[in-house]
């Protein structure tokens, strides 16, 4: 049996994304599974459509989620694969092209621009849906051929679709048939000598080896006229798979339109998600693993992989379950890893940590380590610690309605200033003296304390947030909301 050979082929028009790197990460683990090579190659023919600094974005975003290829224009493989750039190969397509002229599977296309949208026109006014070129000039004369080459006029060169049905045997929609006679002569060199995706795919997925091309089910048009290449060529097609859409929350496909606010990898990485937890999520986009675990780790994701357990129904890009995952993925990092990592996004515009020491910044952050869903959240809780926060009116109607607050932080403050050793465990005892003197349990007694202490509601162990203020921030506090 062949080795297994998967691909991932992003044009450099944008930025890796959701979908695509659900693509990436999806062939990834399949050829990994089966002990294979996933290879990267970048379709760039659309030139005057590609963006600055996408190819990069695209390998540098693709390595943080540990989507590593075997093969790229970076780490090429084998020379009889060929290049792994498409604007690489011109020449080899437009050969491959006349090849087919040769063979009388392709020809020479005159029709001007013009002459194609009046012909659209025309087939529109009739009330064609499926419009497709007239095939005029697949029936031109030899010296009609050799006369418009003599006055050098601009051809492209279409395909000649011969008339059959294609029954695909897709390994995720099923079996899928085409009559061909619904798509018409396509193109497959342009008159600029670039060729379309879907001839540049096939001679590139022909000459990598390609074994399995699993990719987005937007795709499945485009199957058909690729198949028939093959055929023309009479190359071994490999094995195809569609997966379902990506949809969003309203159940519109996933896009930078679609008014899901984070939609591109970097923009994860930016707020402070594991690129562990991307992995994970977006693993389950689609497929599913046996059994009710859903953090899987990289290895236990290529073990576990099935090509058969892929959903053919669309699946929902859930903003919640990803920050549910990244919430447990920074659970198990190390005290250590989560102090290295978070303090990369700690804003500091807004907080001078270079004032505190670290062992106090240390402890500060660490309160927050079960509490976060992705490390940017960090600053959402810090503005106690390093600024002056007015207590909101609010918090102050949620202090008024505790039915004798004014007794609890009486004693409060008195307990604070009679303390002579500020730790944590005395700040324990001196809550519970609270409590004794003020016959007060529960939360009418923590919440008089936490609001006047910090000008909050909430928080993490009082005890920790009491004594990292310090106690001249928490009886500055306690004077100011009286």
């Amino acid at each position: 049996m062949a080795k297994f050979r998967l691909r991932y082929a992003p044009s450099p028009t944008g930025f890796l994304h959701i979908g695509n790197t659900r693509t990436a990460l999806m062939n990834y683990l399949f050829a990994k599974h089966y002990n294979g090579d996933f290879i990267v190659r970048i379709e760039d023919t659309d030139l005057e459509r590609n963006v600055e600094g996408a190819i990069e974005s695209q390998f540098e975003n693709l390595n943080w989620l540990g989507i590593i290829d075997d093969e790229s224009f970076i780490n090429p493989g084998d020379a009889k694969y060929g290049k792994y750039m498409q604007s690489q190969k011109f020449g080899r397509y437009e050969e491959l092209a006349n090849d087919l002229i040769m063979q009388n599977k392709a020809y020479r296309c005159f029709c001007t621009t013009e002459e194609l949208e009046k012909d659209y026109e025309d087939q529109v006014a009739r009330g064609i849906v499926a419009t497709k070129y007239s095939g005029k000039c697949a029936i031109l004369s030899k010296e009609e051929i050799d006369n418009n080459l003599k006055l050098n006029k601009d051809f492209s060169i279409k395909f000649l679709v011969p008339k059959t049905t294609l029954n695909i045997k897709d390994f995720i929609k099923g079996d899928i048939t085409f009559d061909s006679k619904e798509l018409g002569d396509f193109v497959i060199l342009k008159s600029n000598k670039i060729a379309t995706y879907n001839f540049a795919v096939v001679v590139d997925d022909y000459d990598m080896q390609i074994t399995h091309v699993l990719r987005g089910e937007e795709h499945i048009s485009n199957t058909p006229r690729q198949i028939l290449i093959y055929k023309a060529f009479g190359w071994v097609t490999p094995e195809f798979g569609h997966m379902s859409l990506i949809i969003d929350s309203t159940g519109k496909k996933l896009s930078k339109r679609s008014g899901n606010a984070l939609f591109f990898i970097e923009q994860y990485k930016n707020q402070g998600y594991l690129p562990e937890a991307m992995f994970n999520y977006i693993s389950l986009l689609g497929w599913s693993p046996v059994g009710e675990k859903e953090l899987l780790s990289k290895t236990e994701l290529i073990s576990m992989f099935d090509d058969k357990r892929f959903s053919k129904s669309p699946s929902t890009f859930d903003m919640t379950k990803m920050k549910w995952i990244n919430s447990q993925y920074m659970k198990t990092l190390t005290e250590e890893e989560y102090l290295k990592f978070t303090k990369k996004y700690v804003d500091q515009t807004r907080f001078n940590i270079a004032s505190k020491s670290e062992t106090w910044l240390n402890q500060v952050l660490l309160l927050f380590k079960k509490e976060l869903e992705f490390a940017e959240q960090i600053n959402n809780h810090l503005d106690i610690f390093f600024n002056d926060v007015k207590i909101s009116a609010e918090t102050l109607a949620v202090l008024n309605a505790i039915e004798n607050n004014d007794v609890i932080v009486k004693e409060f403050e008195k307990q604070i200033n009679n303390l002579s050793e500020w730790t944590v465990e005395n700040i324990k005892e001196l809550i519970k003296a609270v409590s004794e003197a003020t016959s007060k349990k529960g939360k009418d007694l923590f919440m008089p304390i936490r609001i006047v202490s910090s000008h909050s509601e909430q928080g993490p162990s009082l005890a920790d947030v009491i004594y990292l203020l310090g106690k001249e921030k928490v009886l500055a506090n306690i004077v100011e909301t009286k």
